[in-house]
């Protein structure tokens, strides 16, 4: 017996910034098509091209790709954000020239005082995996999903591309707040916990601790160099969630029983 199967969808994306009377790009990345202001706005501020959204003047998409029009005020570097090759699905951070650059950027200081317990984490786990509604239908996207404190679903954003969705999740978040994150505000990161459909990887861990997320939770596993990011920024690391267990490689005093 033959069916028709569904696919997700894999398209490229170019960026254009607009400063000034001053061109810039981004290059081309690959994506699935969908929320792709949130992705924009995600990947500029996890890049730490914008501070917030009050960086952004306008943004225009089109079957061309898309234009942003930044502030003035906004100081772009080519030479920082410049990449050697095709941004794909696969990989938020290769094409960029050096690790060093990668690890110069800054976010708030997180939260020491949110505490989540085990189960808890364990049901955001099955509750994002019951709201991602793409790979119910595919098998073939990623999934970034934020949670309050309590448990509570407050966004989910999918992608064939893991840091496609956690950008994505991460600029709906700036979008809904309309502000960037601050220290000791009360901006929903300060106190968003966020869980991977996936593994976690370096470049996933920098774009938590850039938004101010104090815990980062995935189905998978944890890489190496993830493990050492998230204890220099002192973010809980929380890998292979089930009902019954998880690994807790950093900043465990945060998960309660």
């Amino acid at each position: 017996m033959r069916i028709n199967d569904s696919l997700a969808i894999e398209a490229p994306l170019t960026v254009e910034l607009v400063i000034g009377d001053s061109n810039h790009s981004l290059g081309l990345t690959m994506r699935t098509p969908g929320d792709d202001e949130d992705l924009i706005v995600g990947m500029l501020y996890s890049e730490s091209i914008i501070d917030g959204v009050e960086d952004i003047l306008s943004v225009e998409i089109n079957s061309e790709g898309a234009t942003v029009q930044l502030s003035d005020n906004v100081c772009f570097d080519i030479n920082e954000h410049a990449r050697s090759t095709t941004k794909t699905a696969a990989c938020g951070v290769c094409g960029k020239k050096s690790l060093n650059n990668l690890r110069h950027f800054h976010g708030p200081p997180l939260s020491e005082d949110i505490h989540i317990t085990r189960s808890i984490i364990s049901s955001n786990s099955a509750s994002s995996k019951a709201a991602q509604t793409m790979f119910s239908k595919t098998g073939g996207s990623h999934a970034a999903a934020a949670f309050t404190e309590q448990g509570q679903l407050i966004c989910i954003r999918e992608d064939v591309g893991r840091h496609n969705a956690m950008d994505k999740l991460i600029g709906a978040l700036l979008r809904t707040s309309g502000k960037s994150p601050k220290p000791h505000s009360n901006n929903d990161q300060s106190r968003t916990i966020v869980h991977l459909s996936g593994r976690s990887s370096f470049e996933l861990v920098q774009k938590a601790v850039r938004a101010g997320f104090p815990l980062l939770s995935s189905v998978g596993a944890a890489s190496s160099l993830a493990v050492d990011l998230a204890r220099e920024n002192n973010l809980s690391l929380i890998a292979f969630v089930r009902d019954e267990s998880m690994v807790i490689h950093s900043a465990p005093f945060r998960v309660v029983e």
